[in-house]
């Protein structure tokens, strides 16, 4: 039987636009959001006897610190932060009152969008400079940056699910690496960024590759074995060992686009090489272990984002000889498998 090509929807013509104007803007606001996250909270004068000193917030829970009595370095250090903090805050100003129309125009367009926790989780992750490294989005919720990527509303079976899933790839140097490196933390970062807006969210005993909140909603760090030695010795996640799989993630050219949520926020994806997730995706269908019907949709999925490879080529993502010779035993008889249905011969 003749194989029919599956039905991609192409976005409207200004929605290449539009996503553009919408990434831009929000990398203005991530950028000031995050410089002014490092400063204080707020900086003043207390007056102890006849003395003023100037005491210091670092956030608004703070009792506050004092950094010495009134004189010309305590005077100049007060203006600079009012003059940094006031830059800052006017910036965000802005460039929250430019994303609010640009998201109308996303949604007006029906362009993919992201639940809304996910979105909550991918914000404070990318306010802290952990996404790209060490965290990379994976599964289902990947798709609306591959959709983005190729213009196109896929078929049917890609929709987002209620979890979220990393993979640890600290890869120094990377094409997808963030602009402003990490900081330095101790503990979990990925932990950390959830219990920022969900102090519920606690590593579960059971999975302990996996945190969960009081309303059941999952996350889950998966690492590739190359990458356990990066994971820091006081993690509180413990990621299964030995999932070869997660390497094949890493390879290639991870992709970033900027969605907007269901609560009308944006945020950033920064997401597997297309062609390597669909590979991992058919790999996963024919996994025994696997759920029957997380199969099935691992199966779409993979055909789906093969088949966008292959009927709107992107220079960033050949599916030729070359990826053909790549690619593993294990993934290239599902690849040639996949080209034998679709009568396609890799160039």
């Amino acid at each position: 039987m003749e194989f029919k090509a599956p039905d991609f929807t192409p976005f409207p013509r200004d929605a290449a636009r539009i996503a553009t104007n919408l990434a831009t803007v929000y990398d203005t606001w991530l950028d000031a959001k995050r410089a002014r996250d490092l400063l204080p909270s707020s900086m003043f004068w207390v007056k102890r006897g006849d003395t003023d000193y100037l005491s210091v917030k670092q956030t608004w829970r703070d009792s506050g610190s004092t950094r010495g009595a009134r004189s010309t370095e305590t005077e100049a250090q007060l203006a600079k932060f009012l003059d940094d903090a006031t830059t800052l805050d006017r910036r965000i100003e802005v460039s929250s009152s430019e994303i609010t129309p640009l998201v109308r125009q996303y949604r007006s367009q029906r362009l993919p969008m992201v639940a809304t926790r996910p979105g909550k989780i991918l914000r404070e992750l990318d306010l802290a400079g952990l996404l790209g490294v060490p965290l990379m989005l994976v599964g289902t919720n990947a798709f609306a940056a591959y959709q983005l990527q190729w213009g196109r509303r896929f078929p049917g079976g890609v929709d987002e699910t209620e979890d979220i899933d990393f993979t640890w790839c600290d890869l120094r140097g990377a094409s997808f690496a963030a602009a402003t490196p990490p900081p330095v933390v101790h503990g979990s970062p990925l932990l950390r960024a959830l219990r920022a807006f969900d102090p519920s969210f606690v590593v579960n005993k059971r999975k302990p590759y996996q945190a969960v909140n009081d309303e059941g909603y999952e996350v889950e760090l998966l690492v590739a074995p190359s990458q356990l030695k990066n994971l820091s010795s006081d993690e509180v996640f413990s990621p299964v060992a030995g999932l070869f799989e997660q390497e094949w993630l890493l390879k290639g050219e991870p992709l970033r686009h900027v969605a907007i949520t269901q609560d009308n926020k944006p945020c950033s994806l920064y997401v597997p090489d297309p062609r390597w997730m669909a590979l991992h995706k058919l790999w996963l269908a024919d996994q025994p272990k696997r759920n029957a019907l997380k199969r099935d949709k691992d199966r779409t999925q993979g055909h789906v984002l093969l088949d966008a490879a292959r009927l709107f080529p992107d220079v960033s993502y050949p599916i030729d000889l070359n990826f053909a010779l790549e690619l593993p035993q294990e993934l290239r008889d599902i690849f040639l498998a996949w080209c034998e249905s679709r009568g396609y011969q890799p160039s």
